[in-house]
């Protein structure tokens, strides 16, 4: 065989490894920005306390926001941010158990989840806007204090708590539920557990395929970078340390680099935003506990 068909042949392989690592990384930046939607069997209805009013807003990125609005005794209001993939239907127990408490809850669907408009999945970078937006909406009812909004998110919605609060100094106090520290090193831990794909070589091509997709660059979302911004308000971190989706040195790393006042609950079982449940009647109490205290 003459050097010129080895040269061919190689060159043909090498054309073939690259179409196919791009059409892998097609396919998990496409699986990343849009998820497979959650459902859930409880809706309001399930939870006899909660009395939804229907709501929605205009996000500052100019996708329409579906939310839910739960009157409370209080006028101090807490906003809940649900995880990657899910909708607001997530954050229903955290809502029943935070409005046993007084409290009134936003629930909201993210950018491209449940009813909410939107094409893609940001990873946090564009669902900071909308989170600061429901703020925006919640500060326009006369029967929330604007002084006493609190929020808590879980998983992505932990991470988007944290770069929202620390934007928006109309976030009194936050509580973190299994954030992520910095998106490039949990689409690495968690690729394949979200994405189905083994992490290497899928997750960097994937991660730039979702760049040249959305504009937005996974690799400059680090909420780790801006948590120090928080303080003086209060953080509460919360993480189970046998989480193995995003593994709690995230959550270790966020603590670090956050300032005071903030705590740091470490719960010893459980895997991903398991703490609800492994510790149901503790975390029930620590959180109320940590809104009532810094919402007064």
């Amino acid at each position: 065989m003459s050097k010129i068909w080895i040269r061919r042949i190689a060159l043909g392989f090498v054309a073939l490894v690259v179409v196919a690592l791009l059409t892998v990384g097609w396919v998990g930046s496409e699986r990343a920005i849009h998820p497979k939607a959650a459902h859930y069997r409880k809706g309001p209805a399930d939870f006899p306390d909660l009395h939804p009013q229907d709501v929605s807003f205009d996000s500052r990125t100019k996708v329409r926001i579906a939310a839910q609005f739960f009157p409370g005794e209080k006028h101090a209001t807490v906003v809940l941010s649900h995880g990657y993939g899910d909708n607001k239907l997530q954050m229903l127990p955290y809502a029943d158990f935070l409005h046993r408490r007084g409290f009134s809850i936003l629930t909201y669907d993210m950018r491209d989840r449940g009813q909410s408009g939107g094409d893609a999945v940001t990873l946090g970078e564009l669902e900071k806007a909308d989170l600061i937006s429901a703020v925006d909406y919640l500060v326009s009812r006369p029967d929330v204090d604007h002084n006493r909004i609190g929020a808590l998110g879980v998983s992505l919605g932990g991470s988007t708590t944290l770069l929202a609060t620390a934007d928006d100094a109309r976030i009194k106090a936050a509580v973190d539920d299994s954030g992520f520290s910095d998106a490039p090193r949990v689409i690495e831990s968690s690729f394949e557990h979200f994405i189905g794909l083994p992490p290497f070589p899928f997750a960097p091509i994937t991660l730039q395929v979702v760049k040249l997709r959305t504009g937005i660059d996974p690799n400059r979302i680090r909420p780790m970078d801006v948590i120090a911004r928080i303080s003086p308000r209060p953080l509460l971190i919360v993480h189970c340390m046998e989480d193995k989706v995003v593994p709690p040195d995230n959550s270790d790393r966020n603590f670090a680099n956050a300032r005071e006042p903030k705590q740091y609950w470490r719960i010893p079982t459980g895997g991903h935003i398991a703490g609800i449940r492994v510790a149901a009647d503790e975390y029930r109490q620590r959180i109320g506990d940590f809104f009532e205290q810094n919402l007064k």
